[in-house]
């Protein structure tokens, strides 16, 4: 399922209002998201065979028109998010954990440690040359020093708080109004550059996955497009950037899934022939990968991100800008500039409906419920049943008809769900690693760090001898 805010990566961004803290919801609400999430995956088989039927019973064989009227009306996500109360943040709520205060198992000492402090991490600095230190006003000088300085700055939101405590009340009001509208400004800004990034590979992957419906199956083209998982482990591998993105035994697992699954598929129906609708849906796989590693780049930031405005915004740039797109394919032939007779058009709208506007409200919503790792989980049931849908009509369009074609659609299915479903297995061991191999790939950092210097070779020495009295 191609959902746009799908952290498949399970990416916990690194703020102090997005805390590495797992979600706690009643066992009623944790079941009731998992059945809405079930619905989910249910609801995009049943989107995929209503295009289908637009492509076949009423002759719409328009793959962009149909992905461009199911993107555009995203932007209802933004009249939604009009009439919704503000935050105090637009892409994170109130956190009024700073508050509490040190309860009585919490002693003095070891409560204000690395996670609750609100300094970054310490820089040594070299001292420069005519600056002093505190203990150069020491005389006489007994010891030696080292001749560096230990630098640590406090956040920024930490620094605003605490301006804001010193004010008075009437004017700690009006700064925050202003700090809200700049903060609402500044994600609204920062949505808008996401929106341009990510609309260009959600929008091709959705095309791509219109244009393999109209040439094979929806089991098929489901199956095909569920090898983004494995896509997205393997560049995510190659180009890692921290340890956690390396090949372990889970994700070598889903990987070999995943592709055992696409073999037996490809056997299957390797007689038709057909490899249009075959390249189209490893292309729609090959983009939503992509999408999903922009994704994960965006999450580690730690500036989050309001799913509701950025489905929005993303929605109103494919409406502005895939008439270029459109265009294009005009130009070559692919697609027809005239516009559908008006009967059609409701057909359209309610594939629309079925589409995303609706999809991805009920994701987000299952989401909110259980969790990132069950969301993930739960949208690999779409493969199987678009194969038991498949196998129950008797025989798919371009797929062959038999026992034993329909017994390898439902094996292929069910190897491909294994292996998109296999990240939420219990943590396991990381494979051994070649540093040669993944420093060449990997990028460089873009952070310099504190290098040895000769001429600060003291600061590695005790400053007292053993052997000296105290």
């Amino acid at each position: 399922m191609l959902t746009l805010c799908h952290n498949y990566f399970q990416v916990t961004p690194n703020s102090k209002n997005n805390k590495d803290v797992a979600q706690h919801h009643s066992k009623k609400k944790f079941v009731f998201g998992v059945f809405i999430l079930f619905l989910v995956s249910v609801l995009w088989v049943v989107s995929s065979e209503f295009t289908k039927y637009l492509y076949i019973e009423k002759k719409l064989e328009r793959p962009f028109l149909v992905t461009y009227v199911r993107s555009s009306l995203l932007f209802i996500y933004l009249i939604v998010l009009c009439f919704s109360p503000p935050t105090r943040d637009p892409c994170r709520p109130a956190d009024y954990t700073q508050l509490l205060e040190p309860t009585a198992e919490t002693d003095d000492e070891n409560y204000y440690h690395e996670a609750t402090s609100s300094l970054g991490d310490s820089t040594f600095v070299p001292v420069r040359a005519g600056e002093t230190t505190d203990s150069d006003d020491a005389a006489p000088r007994a010891v030696r020093f080292n001749k560096v300085a230990e630098v640590r700055v406090m956040s920024a939101a930490m620094a605003g708080e605490a301006l804001l405590a010193r004010l008075s009340w009437s004017a700690s009001l009006r700064a925050s109004e202003h700090a809200q509208r700049r903060a609402a400004a500044a994600a609204t800004k920062r949505h808008l550059r996401l929106a341009l990034v990510f609309s260009v590979p959600w929008f091709i992957s959705n095309y791509l996955y219109r244009v393999s419906l109209l040439h094979t199956s929806t089991s098929s083209a489901i199956t095909y497009t569920s090898t983004a998982s494995a896509i997205a482990l393997s560049l995510g591998a190659m180009f890692s950037q921290v340890p956690t993105d390396r090949f372990n035994v889970s994700k070598s697992i889903a990987v070999l899934c995943t592709a055992a699954g696409l073999v037996v598929l490809g056997l299957s129906e390797s007689r038709t022939g057909n490899w249009t609708g075959v390249l189209a849906a490893l292309g729609a796989s090959l983009c939503y990968a992509v999408h999903l590693l922009l994704f994960r780049h965006e999450l580690r930031k730690g500036d989050g991100i309001n799913s509701v405005l950025l489905i929005g915004v993303v929605g109103s740039a494919c409406g502005c800008l895939a008439w270029a797109m459109g265009g294009v394919l005009v130009a070559t032939g692919l697609e027809t500039a005239d516009l559908p007779p008006p009967n059609l058009w409701t057909w359209l709208l309610l594939d629309a409906v079925l589409g995303p506007l609706l999809l991805d409200s009920l994701w987000i919503w299952g989401r909110s419920l259980t969790s990132n790792k069950t969301a993930s989980g739960m949208l690999a049931l779409s493969v199987p049943l678009g194969a038991c849908v498949e196998a129950w009509r008797g025989a798919g369009a371009g797929a062959g008809a038999g026992a034993g074609g329909a017994v390898c659609r439902l094996a292929a299915a069910l190897l491909a769900a294994a292996g998109w479903a296999a990240l939420d297995l219990p943590r396991l061991p990381h494979l051994p690693h070649f540093p040669c191999l993944t420093t060449r790939l990997r990028p460089t950092d873009g952070f310099s760090s504190i290098r040895n210097i000769a001429e600060l070779d003291e600061q590695s020495e005790a400053l007292m001898s053993s052997e000296e009295p105290t």
